[in-house]
């Protein structure tokens, strides 16, 4: 079970508020996109579902069990959910396989087993032969597919990705753009992925959340944010749209 249910959540920092009241219910399976610009509380999010943050107001469900809330904090080593940074996180002393291993490591699980797992994620994100490199021997896009394949290794049914093509190029992008969306069709995992690029949230989600100034706008499928925008703001924001007087 991996269906999430944001309810009301709020979050503030030094009392100046970033998260206003937010409500999402996500499918099991689903592939979700949180669109807005900079600042608008996108990050703090996913902070908040990957179990980084307390919440001032609302709860948070994954798989019907209770993760954040008013009497309820669950520390995110517990949730089994897997995060892919939009910096990599990658740690520079250990090669690709033992960057991929680390968290399995941590939870216990047994040498062989672990290898076979980290052998199977690498060659899912295409980087079988590469499991002796180190992070610093990689292109942007290859330490970028170490970072999935780690959260895949973890085998979550619930996988978050903070602006994970942010600092790629153009190429680099379309071809990991195209991992993710393959990726969710062979896993079936729940994806929450945060953008401030409209073309990715567009392409790659079943469901787009435009959020703006700590709020979500409207939640639809891309084409109806297209077609039937609920106000001005999501018009004027997705495809660079005009709004005519009338």
């Amino acid at each position: 079970m991996s269906e999430i249910r944001i309810d009301s959540i709020a979050k503030s920092f030094d009392r100046t508020p970033i998260l206003k009241d937010i409500s999402l219910q996500i499918e099991e399976g689903e592939f979700v996109a949180v669109l807005g610009p900079s600042g608008c509380g996108k990050t703090t999010l996913l902070r908040c579902l990957a179990g980084f943050e307390t919440l001032d107001a609302g709860q948070i469900e994954i798989g019907g069990q209770t993760v954040s809330g008013p009497s309820r904090h669950v520390p995110p080593e517990k949730h089994n959910i897997g995060v892919v940074f939009q910096n990599y996180a990658l740690w520079p002393h250990m090669n690709v396989a033992q960057n991929v291993a680390y968290g399995l490591k941590i939870a216990g699980l047994a040498k062989k087993d672990r290898a076979a797992r980290v052998a199977h994620v690498l060659d899912l994100v295409e980087l079988g032969g590469f499991a002796d490199r180190r992070p610093a021997d990689l292109s942007g896009g290859q330490r970028q597919c170490v970072a999935l394949a780690r959260g895949l290794a973890m085998e979550s049914r619930v996988v978050l990705l903070d602006e994970p093509l942010a600092n790629l190029d153009v190429h680099l992008r379309g071809a990991l753009e195209e991992e993710f969306a393959a990726f969710h069709a062979r896993s079936g995992a729940t994806m929450f992925y945060i953008t401030h690029d409209q073309a990715e949230a567009l392409a790659l989600a079943d469901r787009v959340a435009v959020m703006n100034h700590g709020r979500i706008l409207q939640f639809d499928r891309p084409e109806a944010l297209f077609r039937q925008p609920t106000c001005e703001t999501v018009a004027g924001f997705i495809g660079e749209g005009r709004v005519l007087e009338a």
